[in-house]
Formats: structure tokens, C-alpha cells, sequence
């Protein structure tokens, strides 16, 4: 739905800025990446951060982490939060938030969330390598929205810093988005 709602919203805006959207292609085709139509109808608009809506979630003030996302790395990291909920049969006490607009930053989407969950630690996970996602942007400005719920700093999961975006060898790449999702959920 927010595919749908983006290109709509930017026009109508009191500022004009460049629309940019970073996002594979593969993600159109994405089996979870679906909306209802009701999601598109009136009274609908695009949604800056998508909350964890999980039903196989503890209470709230039990999510021992709170793991924030952009792109593709939440269909992985959902997949295999629901695998481990399923092997154990416990819900699952971390929670996955999907920040899908990183510009501007929504603060106050970040903030209820992490009023939501006040026990977690926070985090950060991306795919790419440190020094070339969304990490150094995101960082202060997490740091700014949960100063005044948590005080605390949030923790950068995945790669470590690269000259390349890829290693370059499928099986290298593919043990690595393994150790960055399950550091996430462990």
C-alpha cells in the first residue's frame, strides 16, 4: 500500500523535494509483501513507520529487543522470528519495526514505539555494510527519538564495514544475512 500512497503524497506537498525510493525489485514480488485493497481506499495514507503488528508477540513490557528495519531484511528477519516461534511454540519477545520513510526521519512514530516497549534494547539491522546503509543517518536520529523513553543507545546488527556492498560470492553473502538475522533475534 505504500508504493501506492508515495507517488500520490508527493505532489500534494507543501515542499518540493526529490522522491526517492531505495528498494529492490524483488520486494514487488515479495509472497508477505502484499496489501489489502482496503489499505489503499479513502481515509488511507502512507505510513511513515510500520509498527510490529506481530500476534505471536509477548506483552509489551516483556520484548526483551525491539528491532528496527528498512527494506527487504524485514521479510528475512520475520521469517525467521516466526521458524524459531514455531520450533519452540513461546511467542516471540522481539519485535520487528519497519521504518519505511528515512527522510524525513519519523521521530515521533520511533518514540511511541519505543514507549511501547520500555524494557527493550534497541536496534538497528540492515543488509548493507555498515558504511553504506541507512546507519550512519539513522543512528543520532534513533538516539534523539528514544532519549527521553529509554535513554539508550541503539545497537548496529549486520555487516561490518566494506569498500564493496557485496562479497561477491553467493555463499559467503548468504552466511552472512544468516549470522546478521539471527545476531538480530538471539
Amino acid at each position: 500500500a505504500n508504493y501506492f500512497h508515495v507517488p500520490r503524497r508527493q505532489p500534494c506537498r507543501d515542499f518540493r523535494k526529490p522522491l526517492i525510493v531505495m528498494s529492490p525489485k524483488n520486494l514487488l514480488r515479495h509472497r508477505q509483501c502484499v496489501s489489502s485493497l482496503a489499505e489503499m481506499g479513502p481515509g488511507t495514507r502512507f505510513a511513515r513507520m510500520i509498527p510490529d503488528a506481530g500476534d505471536a508477540l509477548v506483552a509489551p513490557d516483556q520484548v526483551r529487543k525491539h528491532v528496527l528495519c528498512s527494506g527487504k531484511v524485514y521479510y528475512e528477519l520475520l521469517a525467521a522470528r516466526e521458524a524459531k516461534a514455531k520450533e519452540t511454540g513461546a511467542p516471540s519477545d522481539v519485535a520487528i519495526g519497519r521504518i519505511e520513510q528515512i527522510s524525513p526521519f519519523p521521530f515521533d512514530k520511533v518514540k511511541e514505539e519505543s514507549q511501547r516497549f520500555p524494557n527493550a534494547e534497541v536496534l538497528w539491522c540492515q543488509e548493507e555494510p555498515k558504511n553504506a546503509g541507512a546507519w550512519a543517518y539513522v543512528k543520532p536520529r534513533i538516539e534523539t527519538a528514544i532519549r527521553e523513553t529509554t535513554g539508550q543507545r541503539p545497537r548496529y546488527v549486520g555487516r561490518g564495514p566494506s569498500a564493496a556492498v557485496s562479497t561477491g560470492y553467493a555463499e559467503v553473502h548468504k552466511r552472512e544475512q544468516e549470522a546478521l538475522v539471527q545476531e538480530a533475534l538471539a
